[in-house]
Formats: structure tokens, sequence, C-alpha cells
């Protein structure tokens, strides 16, 4: 862990000498510039050997969160929800084919982003991926049939039940709460492995709740919250700026697509703190 210059205690060191451990801030560095190496080399101004670079402290965790929900709405983060908002709009042609093929390019778009979202945040990666680098109408299908899972793969012991013990809603209410529970699971069982299938099968919701149930409690109340937070803005949104002609539905769209991008930063965010963490010693 670093510790203060020993030179200036109140400031923070950013690199350690290699033969004498010495703990320096950038400015007491020396530099070297050779002729095989034309990048300035870093050494301890105590003894002269090499100095390494120290790594950055962890962020707080409050900041960590804080940061995840500032990242959509930087220029780059805007400009990404205006454009995933746009197959939305298009669902409002009021010709049922034209609004269902529609439906499918922005479900399947803004699945595929979402877990880009989640890998880049994940790998602590600026900003936020931008293309779904679509090749086919397959690949397309894929997508949205992966967002399907998400949303219904948590729930199918509950719909099972329903159908084979029709009448039975005591058992059918807990294995949807199950449900609501296990997505995130879900969620990642699919972004860790890159697997739909994964997010379908119960050992692998079980294999990620087990294996830290503490911080899986945060992530399944940061899921919760920032879906309720969610559908909360999303019905304002159709009840309010939805009723504006023409533009209406493509700012419910905005919305949606703003509630989707949040919440996979928050699950990125999750992801590289927890998830995949370096194993300690």
């Amino acid at each position: 862990m670093a510790g203060p210059c020993q030179t200036h205690p109140g400031t923070n060191a950013t690199h350690e000498c290699t033969q004498c451990g010495a703990l320096h801030c950038t400015p007491c560095l020396k530099r070297l510039v050779t002729e095989q190496n034309a990048r300035p080399l870093t050494m301890c101004p105590r003894c002269g050997a090499l100095a390494r670079s120290l790594p950055e402290p962890e962020r707080p965790e409050r900041d960590d969160f804080a940061l995840a929900l500032r990242r959509p709405f930087d220029e780059e983060g805007l400009f990404l929800v205006a454009a995933l908002s746009v197959p939305y709009w298009l669902t409002a042609i009021p010709v049922a084919s034209v609004s269902t093929f529609f439906n499918v390019i922005y479900l399947g778009t803004l699945s595929a982003v979402y877990f880009q979202i989640v890998e880049h945040v994940g790998r602590d990666a600026p900003g936020l991926p931008f293309s779904a680098s679509f090749t086919s109408r397959w690949d397309l299908f894929l997508s949205f049939l992966r967002g399907l899972v998400c949303v219904l793969g948590g729930f199918w012991p509950a719909i099972l039940s329903e159908i084979l013990l029709p009448g039975n809603v005591y058992l059918t209410l807990a294995l949807a709460l199950v449900g609501i529970a296990v997505t995130p699971a879900v969620i990642l069982a699919i972004a860790m492995t890159g697997h739909t299938i994964n997010g379908l099968w119960p050992v692998a919701w079980v294999a990620i709740v087990s294996h830290s149930p503490g911080a899986y409690g945060k992530l399944l109340g940061l899921f919760v919250a920032s879906t309720a937070a969610g559908m909360a803005a999303i019905l304002l949104a159709a009840y309010t700026v939805g009723l504006i002609p023409f533009f209406g539905p493509y700012l419910v769209g905005v919305v949606i697509t703003t509630a989707a991008v949040v919440q996979s930063t928050l699950v990125g965010t999750w992801v590289r703190r927890h998830a995949w963490a370096p194993p300690e010693d």
C-alpha cells in the first residue's frame, strides 16, 4: 500500500525505489534519457536506482458508484442513448409488422450494448462502448434472445409451476420472488461466460450467489433499486412527454434506454469491484 513521500510527507507517493525501498512523489524523481530508450527512466533521488510506479489506490466504493452514475451523462453517453433510442421511436409506426421489426432491433441492440457496457465498465475502461458491432441478422437475433433470457431466465421455475400446478398461488409467488432475487445472477452468468444458455442454468446462479453472498446482496439491492427507479421514470415519461405528438415516443425511448444504460454501468462497476477482482495472495 502506498504511503507518503519521504521528502514531502503531505503528498502521497507515486513511486518506490527498487533498491532502497524509499517512497517518492513524482516531482522528487530524477529522470534519465538514454540512446536506447528515449522514454525517461525514473530514478530514486536518494540512491539513483530505478523507481517503479506504485499501483493507483482503489477508489472508495461510494466514489466508484457515483462515477458509474455519471458515465451515461457525458457527451459520449448522451450520444449513445440518443442513437439507441431511434429504433424504439420507429416502433410507433402504426403498422404491426414494421413495429414488431423495430421492436426486435431495439431490444436486440439494447441487450447487446447492455452486456458490452457491463464488460467495458467491468474492465474499468473509460467512457462507454458505442457500437453493438452486429455482423448479421443472426447476431441481432442472438442479442434479442440474450435479453429475453435476462428478463425471463430466473422466472422459468415460476412459469413452469403455473403451468403444471395451476392455482397454487403461493408457490408461484414464492418462485417469482426467487426469480427477482436471481436475475442479477442470470445476467452475470451470461456476462462472465459469454454463453446465453448459462443464464438458464440454476447451478450457475447458485455458484455466483454462494461465491460472495454479501457482495451479491449489494448487487441485488442496486439492481432492484435501479429497476424500480427506472420503471417510475418510464411511467412518468409515458404520461408526460410521451403525450407530445411525433416526438413523444422518442423521448420515452430515451428514458427507457437511459434506465438500462445506468443499470448496466452499476452492474459493471460491481463486476469490477467483486467478480473480476484478482485472487488475493
